[in-house]
């Protein structure tokens, strides 16, 4: 129990500390006079007016208008297209349909193995792409609800807040991890599947490709969707014991930071601490609670000659550990984020009720941008409802 304690300790207050810094410098982001970036992005598209409320509306739906469009028509040409050294053939339609409306909408669902379906042309320039923009889009959005009830004159520019999230943001967040991911072991090559003998000299086929930098950002921006079908539990999309922790960090760190940006944007620091205090306190019971309920082996084992002292082993990648598999299970439910460390139908029932919670709330820090403004709602409902 005190290893579990350590560890949820490391993980989720280490991150807490270093939302703070990355909260202040994304309310100077959003709030500051435009960069150089600001202005190179102008002149390529022609202008970056201030907008009202409902001309930032209708440039954030008209943009992921485009940006389903555009990955539909990446998906169903991928096999004509070049980055395809495994061959990967053309995909249904209907699985087409459902896997841009998911990564359009930040949900991330997958009914496919990356390795197996998609060239890393799909993946990079139309899956990774939205992993980036549709969690800008949150950001944006969340920006702009800031301005408007920090009495601003307008809602700024949709199109520079994304562009503001994206390159200035989770670009520079999402290179950080990935090197540091590669370093850990995760495959980050554009060379098709390796051709290996194994120790029984039998002929084995490894599927690899440019993971690291996938599974930055599918972490960072709260999507979730994996280069593997098995997500991060696959041994070449998270290793070890280190790579486990760093992407478990980054579920949380940037929907942190979202609440420290948004009470500094509404010149209420103190009012964003109080926030914080409560989203941090939710996410300490629910936490408390799945490691506890884990911590009872599983009946499915009960008879079995072995001794069990360590929890449910179940579902858990054993070079990962017991403890980081409800902890991942409690944050990627928390964040809307979807990907997962420990397969959560192997868990406790009452453990399997805690990530339902946060699938219901969905404001425990949340998916980035969307889960402040979520828990902003649920301020307004009980303060005026």
């Amino acid at each position: 129990m005190l290893a579990s304690i350590l560890t949820i300790t490391l993980v989720v207050g280490g991150t807490a500390v270093l939302s703070w810094p990355l909260g202040k410098y994304m309310a100077a982001l959003f709030s500051g006079r435009l960069t150089a970036a600001d202005r190179l992005f102008a002149a390529a598209t022609g202008g970056a007016g201030e907008q009202d409320w409902k001309s930032y509306a209708l440039a954030l739906v008209a943009f992921n208008v485009v940006m389903f469009a555009f990955v539909v028509a990446l998906l169903a040409t991928h096999h004509l297209l070049p980055l395809n050294p495994d061959g990967q053939g053309p995909t249904s339609l209907d699985l087409i349909f459902n896997t841009a409306a998911s990564f359009v909408t930040n949900t991330n669902l997958q009914h496919y193995s990356g390795e197996s379906t998609f060239s890393y042309l799909a993946q990079l320039g139309g899956l990774m792409w939205l992993q980036f923009v549709s969690a800008a889009t949150g950001i944006a959005a969340l920006a702009a609800l800031a301005r408007g009830i920090g009495g601003q004159g307008s809602m700024g520019n949709f199109f520079l807040d994304a562009q503001r999230a994206s390159f200035l943001l989770l670009l520079p967040l999402a290179i950080v991890i990935a090197c540091v991911l590669a370093l850990q072991g995760v495959p980050m090559t554009l060379q098709g599947a390796a051709e290996v003998t194994t120790l029984e000299s039998a002929a084995q086929t490894i599927a690899r490709g440019p993971v690291a930098a996938f599974v930055a950002i599918k972490q960072l921006g709260t999507n979730g969707g994996g280069f593997f079908g098995p997500n991060s539990t696959h041994p070449l999309e998270n290793p070890n014991f280190w790579s486990n922790l760093i992407e478990i960090a980054s579920i949380i760190l940037v929907p942190m930071a979202c609440v420290w940006m948004f009470g500094r944007m509404i010149g209420r620091p103190k009012h964003a601490a109080v926030i914080f205090g409560v989203m941090a306190a939710l996410l300490a019971i629910k936490l408390t609670a799945a490691v506890t309920f884990e911590s009872a082996p599983t009946l499915a084992f009960a008879d079995l000659p072995v001794q069990q002292d360590v929890g449910n082993l179940e579902g858990k990648e054993l070079r990962l550990g017991a403890i980081t598999g409800p902890l991942w299970a409690v944050l990627t439910t928390a964040t809307s984020n979807g990907s997962v460390g420990a397969m959560h139908d192997s868990l406790n029932p009452l453990t399997g009720l805690v990530p339902m919670a946060g699938m219901w709330l969905n404001e425990t820090f949340g998916g980035v941008g969307v889960g402040m403004i979520n828990m902003f709602l649920y301020i307004a409902l009980a303060v005026f409802v």
